[in-house]
């Protein structure tokens, strides 16, 4: 037996094709094949277990891009300083509360 090939077109500017075209770029060489290999074989048989496992882990690992990413840019809180030297003596009178 031979190698069957096909040539696949994504519309860009539908945007459910170009997050489809997008996907199939970003895999390894190899896995794109077997992603579209495991697709048509669930939608043939009707068991959508292999496409849901895949879909799963491409989920996770936006997820993990997206928490990184964001863990970046979140911003850290500053602790501010009293200006107000009335601040301290305030603080010392209410511990002579506890005397």
């Amino acid at each position: 037996m031979g190698v069957y090939r096909i040539t696949t077109r994504f519309d860009l500017s539908n945007e459910a094709e170009k997050r489809a075209a997008d996907y199939l770029k970003s895999l390894k060489h190899g896995e794109g094949n077997r992603f579209v290999i495991d697709a048509v074989l669930a939608q043939i048989d009707g068991d959508d277990t292999r496409l849901v496992e895949q879909l799963r882990q491409m989920f996770r690992e936006e997820i993990r891009a997206i928490a990184v990413s964001s863990a970046a840019t979140i911003p850290v809180a500053s602790v501010e300083q009293p200006t107000e030297p009335q601040a301290d003596t305030s603080v010392l009178d209410d511990l002579k509360l506890f005397e």
